[in-house]
C-alpha cells in the first residue's frame, strides 16, 4: 500500500477522502469533536507543499439517506478548515461543477458537499463515482474509520484515478493496529466493553487465539451472560457488579472484577481497549471504567492502544487519552480489522 510519501504531486489534481463525520449543534461544530478535522490537516498540508495543482476534499456527514439536508451540510467543516489552513476553500454543491472548478487555475482547494446527499455513495454506484473521480491524477484515502464500508468514495473512486495511496492518518491507524494485531508483546491483554455482542464477538474470538487475556465488560458482557455463551479459558467475564444495591441491573463491573482485570493489566506488555465497562457518565456506575483506565495508564511498560469515540470520551472523562501510545478515532473499522476481516477501503488501495 503506497502512502503520500511515494507519490509525486507536482502539478497534479488530487482527490482526498477524509472523515469529517463530526457532531454539530445547530450547524455549529462542537469543540470536542474538532480532532477529526485537525488530524486531517497533515495530509492536506503535505500535498499542498508537494505542489499539487488542485485538491478536492470529500467526506460524508451523518445519515441524510441520499437527500439534501441543510442541517448536515459540510459548510461548517469548510469554514473550520479555512481557519486552520489560512486558505480559501471552494464549496462544490453540484457534482456537475467539479470539472469547471478543477479547471479554474485560481482555485487550489475545494470541498464537495456531503457525499451522502447522493444515493450513489452508499450504493457504491459506478456512474456516481466516475462523475466525481474521473480525471483526477491521485486518489488519497485518509478515512480509515469508514474503510469497512463498500461505499463509492472508498472502493470506486480509486478505479477512476491514475494513482492511489493512503493519507497520513490512515497510514498511522494501520501501522498501530498492525502492532496489536500481528506483533503484540506478551503478555497481551484486550479489553472489550460497550454494546453489541454481535460486532464484538468476532474480535474476542480472533484475539483470544493470540492474546493472553481478553477482559469483557459493559453490555457486551451482559449479553454474553444472558445468552450463557461459552468462551476459551483466557476470556474473562465479570464475576460481580456495581453498584451493589443494583447488582442485578449490571450497570458497572464490581470490585472483585476490577481486581481481577487490574491484575491482568499490570502484567501486560500490550493493551488494546475498545468499549467502556459500564455507564461511566453516572457517578455510581463509573468505578469500573475509571479504575481500569487508571491501571492502564499506570502501566508504563505496555504499548497501549485505545479505540472508538465513546471509549476515548470515557478516558478523557477521567484522565487524558494522550497517556496512551495511540488513540484510534475509528470504532467499527478498528473492530473489523482486529477480527481479521478484509476491509474494502484498504483492499481498494492495493
Amino acid at each position: 500500500m503506497k502512502t503520500i510519501d511515494d507519490i509525486d504531486f507536482v502539478g497534479k489534481s488530487v482527490l482526498i477522502r477524509c472523515d469529517y463525520n463530526v457532531p454539530m449543534e445547530d450547524k455549529i461544530l462542537t469543540d470536542e469533536e474538532d480532532d477529526k478535522i485537525e488530524f486531517s490537516l497533515e495530509t492536506i498540508r503535505t500535498v499542498l507543499e508537494k505542489e499539487a495543482r488542485f485538491i478536492l476534499l470529500t467526506s460524508h456527514l451523518g445519515r441524510p439517506e441520499g437527500k439534501y439536508n441543510e442541517d448536515l451540510s459540510i459548510e461548517p467543516v469548510r469554514k473550520k478548515l479555512e481557519e486552520y489552513l489560512g486558505l480559501e476553500i471552494k464549496l462544490i454543491k453540484n457534482i456537475e461543477d467539479i470539472k469547471e472548478v478543477k479547471a479554474d487555475q485560481t482555485i487550489e482547494l475545494a470541498i464537495l458537499e456531503n457525499l451522502r446527499f447522493w444515493k450513489g455513495e452508499e450504493e457504491s454506484n459506478d456512474l456516481f463515482a466516475e462523475k466525481i473521480a474521473s480525471g483526477f491524477d491521485v486518489y488519497i484515502n485518509n478515512a480509515f474509520s469508514v474503510c469497512h464500508r463498500d461505499h463509492a468514495s472508498l472502493t470506486k473512486f480509486p478505479e477512476f484515478c491514475l494513482e492511489k495511496c493512503a493519507g497520513r492518518l490512515l497510514a498511522k491507524e494501520v501501522e498501530n493496529l498492525k502492532i496489536v494485531k500481528y506483533n503484540p508483546q506478551k503478555p497481551a491483554v484486550a479489553i472489550i466493553g460497550g454494546a453489541k455482542i454481535k460486532t464484538k464477538l468476532p474480535v474476542i474470538e480472533n484475539l483470544a487465539k493470540e492474546y493472553d487475556s481478553i477482559l469483557v465488560g459493559g453490555k457486551t458482557a451482559n449479553e454474553a451472560l444472558d445468552k450463557m455463551m461459552s468462551f476459551p479459558e483466557n476470556v474473562f467475564l465479570p464475576i460481580d457488579f456495581s453498584p451493589k444495591e443494583e447488582a442485578n441491573a449490571r450497570l458497572d463491573i464490581g470490585e472483585e472484577t476490577i481486581k481481577m482485570f487490574i491484575d491482568k493489566i499490570n502484567q501486560a506488555k500490550t493493551i488494546v481497549w475498545n468499549g467502556p465497562l459500564g455507564m461511566f457518565e453516572k457517578a455510581d456506575c463509573s468505578m469500573g471504567t475509571k479504575e481500569i483506565t487508571r491501571a492502564i495508564i499506570e502501566n508504563k511498560e505496555a504499548f497501549k492502544l485505545v479505540g472508538g469515540g465513546e471509549t476515548i470520551e470515557a478516558v478523557n472523562y477521567f484522565f487524558n487519552v494522550k497517556d496512551f501510545n495511540y488513540a484510534s478515532m475509528s470504532g467499527g473499522a478498528m473492530l473489523e480489522f482486529l477480527s481479521a476481516k478484509e476491509l474494502p477501503g484498504l483492499k481498494a488501495l492495493g
